[in-house]
């Protein structure tokens, strides 16, 4: 198996983490759903400018190493649509509200379902081979952020756990759906599932009575959404095409143990 695969995803998960943090800062100024779809706006801005700086290097007479990729076809849509509503616009909003009712900590261990979310419904919808160090993997990694985010004396709330575990599995559809056309322009992709998604989020926010003011709040958050969230949808699109659903799920169970690490050690380490 190629190295490439791995390292999109490596590079997928970084960013996500890194967003994980910003996001929940943000979730102080802007409302859930508000949140959510501007962060995907971002994902469209972001990969819009990309675009177009691209084409206007190539002009120039740029050339690129990268075999072109192939465009999205009319027997694409119903993957891609699929997608968008599992993953840009049920996933996020969820994910969203169950964040701004729960600590990132105790987040953590709902985070850890998405892997195996993936796995299961690769294997049991789409009959993907997943293999026995796979399992093992998924079974191991959600095991220890079990662990790691267990808190005895801590009080969860009902509606934030099962808001952040609906999705996870959401975003596990997702994954498989987006793999179905992994070998399409990723950036293509990215660019309408960011459009279509963060459109309807900030129009149901606004109709909710949920919008937004324009300020640095937002900015940042388009910003988050295009240098975070683009980019990492952009990679893991690219790492879904070697590695296959499941095993990118398991890549994904690792994400959400390093991505709280810092909080595990702060109490633990005493």
């Amino acid at each position: 198996m190629s190295l490439r695969p791995l390292i999109s995803i490596i590079f997928s998960a970084i960013l996500f983490v890194v967003s994980a943090p910003f996001a929940k800062i943000l979730l102080g100024d802007i409302r859930p759903v508000a949140l959510a779809g501007v962060l995907y706006l971002g994902v469209f801005l972001g990969l819009t400018v990309y675009s177009g700086v691209a084409k206007a290097v190539e002009g120039r007479g740029g050339t690129s190493s990268e075999r072109p990729h192939a465009n999205l076809e009319k027997g694409d849509l119903p993957w891609l649509a699929g997608a968008i509503v599992a993953g840009g616009i049920i996933g996020p909003i969820c994910l969203m509200a169950g964040l701004s009712r729960i600590s990132g900590l105790s987040a953590s261990l709902l985070l850890n379902f998405e892997g195996l979310a993936t796995a299961l419904i690769a294997v049991f919808l789409f009959r993907e081979n997943a293999g026995k160090m796979t399992w093992l993997a998924l079974v191991l990694m959600t095991a220890a952020g079990v662990f790691l985010s267990w808190n005895p004396g801590g009080r969860l709330t009902p509606e934030g756990p099962f808001l952040v575990m609906l999705a996870m599995v959401a975003r596990g559809l997702d994954n498989n759906l987006t793999r179905q056309i992994s070998d399409k322009d990723p950036v293509q992709i990215a660019r309408i599932k960011g459009l279509v998604a963060g459109s309807f989020s900030t129009a149901a926010a606004f109709l909710l009575g949920q919008g937004f003011r324009p300020g640095l709040p937002v900015a940042y958050g388009l910003l988050v959404g295009a240098l975070c969230f683009g980019l990492s949808l952009v990679l893991f699109i690219a790492a879904l095409k070697g590695l296959g659903a499941s095993r990118t799920g398991a890549f994904l169970a690792t994400d959400h143990i390093h991505g709280h690490w810092p909080d595990i050690h702060h109490r633990y380490k005493h």
